[in-house]
């Protein structure tokens, strides 16, 4: 296996599979090219982590709706064009008005493709903690370009974030002196959408988890019960052998008893019959 287009078409079946398959498929690969004497691609293959589900919902439609990324990104630079020619006469805090709004439904829009691609997969519906990492992950590649590299090459191993810093995040906040104050209200719900996206991410993470170690302790609780069960049932049907063997030693017992008898008994008599 070579480099360049041939591991870049690797990396995109890798990147696109769900989490949960993601190392063995890379360690099968990794396998393949040591075969194949390659052990360059095969250290190269090695070193591709694992992403989160978060990440993977992003390089799910990276790769296989590029061109609803690319529309995505593309609303987040008409955005920053805009609030570069931030004038006067308003104009333009309008312009950032409908772009923002615009905004709002480009990652609607990718969101939507997210569920298609992950109900194509067969994979169950992301949670909504992992919906809210995409989206903020969305929002940063709307925000800033190298973020927005990172999402288009469909490799991320954990999600991005927007802190409304950066390229995107200084232009709304500061504008130019005349369009300053019509500006910032967009910039303000850009803001508050992705805290509150953080923060819904946050609390719907506690509450998986949460979930998660419920249902795993349920399960274990389940699983411990089944085996004090099954060694009950093993104990009573122990102790039953028991008590057979011990009927059937008590028998032996009472049986050798007998026969001692029978056997003194016997003796005497040949004794009294012999001259």
């Amino acid at each position: 296996m070579g480099v360049g287009v041939a591991m870049s078409d690797v990396a995109d079946e890798l990147y696109v599979l769900p989490p949960h398959s993601f190392t063995e498929a890379r360690n099968a690969r990794v396998t393949e090219a040591k075969s194949a004497g390659d052990r360059g691609a095969a250290g190269e293959l090695a070193g591709l982590k694992r992403p989160t589900v978060g990440a993977w919902l992003v390089n799910l439609v990276a790769l296989r709706r590029p061109d609803a990324v690319a529309e995505l990104i593309a609303v987040g630079e008409r955005l920053r064009a805009a609030q570069a020619a931030v004038s006067p006469d308003g104009g333009a805090g309008r312009r950032l008005r409908e772009l923002a709004e615009e905004r709002r439904g480009a990652i609607e829009s990718v969101l939507g493709a997210v569920r298609g691609l992950v109900s194509e997969a067969g994979e169950p519906e992301p949670s909504a903690a992992q919906l809210a990492e995409a989206e903020a992950t969305f929002a940063a590649a709307m925000a800033d370009e190298d973020a927005a590299g990172e999402v288009r090459a469909g490799r991320l191993v954990r999600p991005l974030s927007y802190s409304g810093f950066g390229s995107f995040g200084v232009g709304f906040s500061a504008g130019t002196a005349g369009g300053a104050g019509r500006a910032a209200p967009a910039a303000t719900a850009a803001d508050a959408e992705n805290d509150a996206a953080r923060r819904r991410a946050a609390a719907q993470t506690r509450v998986d988890e949460a979930r998660e170690t419920v249902a795993r302790t349920t399960e274990e609780e389940r699983a411990a019960a089944a085996v004090v069960e099954r060694l009950t049932e093993e104990l009573d049907r122990m102790r039953q052998r028991v008590d057979e063997a011990r009927a059937s030693a008590h028998s032996a017992r009472q049986a050798r008893i007998a026969a001692e008898r029978d056997l003194t008994s016997a003796e005497r008599r040949l004794t009294k019959l012999s001259p």
